[in-house]
């Protein structure tokens, strides 16, 4: 797997340039590959949780038509037939209020680019072990993304978090599979925050990278089929919670020569849990609907 070279801090952030100007680098540091042992989750699915561990999986039918037209890579056609049943998902996964679903990725290995041919990682499974928001950078996007009359320190006094939902379009999964780090075996030092630059120092945003260290623990899911989803946590706002997932594809050795080149489809949410006291689910007093309380 590919991590963010050994790190001191003192060197500022590592960056890169998205289009750098004529004579400017693109990149301030370099990846390096590990030999890492990774567990198949297969056995023990149910057993991950994404508050403890930062990820987890869920069973979640989808139509094999559905999955046809997803695989047209249609941006439309993602938004409105796809989006909804990930909002339906992630509000019944988390008891979330509110799922605002920003943007998704659509990946599918060109077996003519190898690893290193394709640095920007457009459509290629991401091999670089990452996280998609730093804290950073996830509560930018959450300025971007909330209502124009929402204030975001009246949001934030409510959980929030960020969620991306993945599925693969391909089954089984053989061909470079996701991996997921459980939150446990993650140091905070071990994570980097990586800021995206336009030009020469125009800030787009911020990622996290990570290190490599020896007490992180792997796991991928054998097999994985398309009404197998995996939910990846970036952020989360709650004291005690797990706060981020490092993941990244990764070559598996015994993978079919003639295995399937992978399509997935990545759908990025921000979740937000509003005051229990706010809304109930059904009405404690009338047994029905949703509403505020004595309304």
């Amino acid at each position: 797997m590919r991590f963010l070279e050994p790190w001191d801090p003192s060197r500022g952030n590592p960056y890169i340039r998205i289009s750098p100007d004529e004579g400017y680098d693109r990149m301030n540091f370099k990846w390096e590959d590990y030999k890492v042992h990774i567990h198949d989750a297969r056995s023990m699915k149910d057993h991950f949780m994404l508050d403890t561990h930062g990820f987890a999986y869920y069973d979640d039918q989808i139509s094999p038509e559905l999955v046809g037209l997803l695989r047209q890579n249609e941006k439309d056609t993602v938004r409105e037939l796809y989006y909804p049943q990930v909002e339906n998902l992630v509000k019944r996964a988390t008891g979330a209020t509110r799922v605002i679903i920003f943007d998704h990725t659509q990946r599918k290995r060109r077996l003519e680019l190898d690893n290193q041919s394709n640095d920007d990682g457009k459509e290629q499974p991401a091999t670089m072990v990452h996280c998609d928001q730093s804290v950073k950078g996830a509560i930018r996007r959450l300025r971007l993304n909330i209502g124009p009359r929402e204030d975001i320190e009246t949001v934030l006094k409510s959980r929030v978090q960020m969620i991306n939902v993945w599925r693969p379009l391909t089954e089984p999964v053989q061909d470079w599979p996701l991996a997921t780090m459980d939150y446990q075996t993650a140091k905070e030092t071990d994570m980097h925050p990586c800021d995206l630059l336009k030009g020469v120092s125009e800030e787009r945003g911020q990622t996290a990278t990570f290190t490599q260290a020896e007490d992180q623990k792997w796991y991928y899911l054998s097999n994985q089929k398309s009404n197998e989803v995996t939910m990846i946590k970036i952020w989360d706002t709650l004291d005690g919670a797990s706060k981020f997932c490092a993941h990244a594809a990764f070559n598996h050795p015994s993978a079919p020569v003639d295995a399937t080149p992978r399509e997935s489809v990545e759908v990025r949410c921000l979740v937000i849990h509003e005051p229990a006291d706010a809304w109930f689910s059904t009405c404690e007093q009338c047994t029905s609907g949703t509403h505020l309380p004595g309304e």
